[in-house]
């Protein structure tokens, strides 16, 4: 499984399982992406708990120190039948990896949505409560091939 946050070229943070799609012909060219279980991620605002006088002036600069952020997650294209979405290599600013913290709250909550299975083991799936097939389109080191 490689989960990562995908910042999207709309400033959406959508966290996923990601794989590469590619062709037949050129392996090794990537043509977009397949996000597996996507969900929007946010940190919700809290309350500055740090306060620094600033060294120029006596004004005090809010710092916000986040120890225990509190994280949303929420169905990104909430209407899909099938949790395995495509999208366009254009819509992506970037992909990155995210605290352990973070991807274990989202395996927590795909495995519940999804009766106790992730999705990761394409052995024995069981269909989601999605509509849609837990196993993913591809194993973990293989990229997703189009015809």
């Amino acid at each position: 499984m490689s989960v990562r946050i995908v910042r999207m070229r709309n400033g959406e943070d959508v966290i996923c399982d990601l794989f590469e799609v590619t062709t037949k012909e050129k392996p090794e060219d990537v043509v977009a992406f397949q996000l597996v279980h996507p969900y929007n991620v946010c940190v919700l605002e809290q309350e500055p708990e740090l306060m620094i006088e600033g060294e120029e002036s006596n004004a005090y600069t809010n710092i916000h120190k986040i120890s225990d952020p509190e994280i949303n997650f929420t169905p990104w294209a909430p209407l899909a039948k099938d949790r395995k979405i495509m999208l366009k290599m254009e819509e992506v600013v970037t992909a990155y990896e995210t605290f352990e913290e973070v991807i274990t709250k989202y395996n927590e909550l795909v495995e519940a949505v999804n009766g106790g299975g992730n999705g990761a083991d394409t052995a024995g799936s069981t269909p989601g409560t999605d509509g849609g097939s837990d196993a993913p389109a591809t194993g973990e080191s293989n990229p997703v091939e189009t015809t």
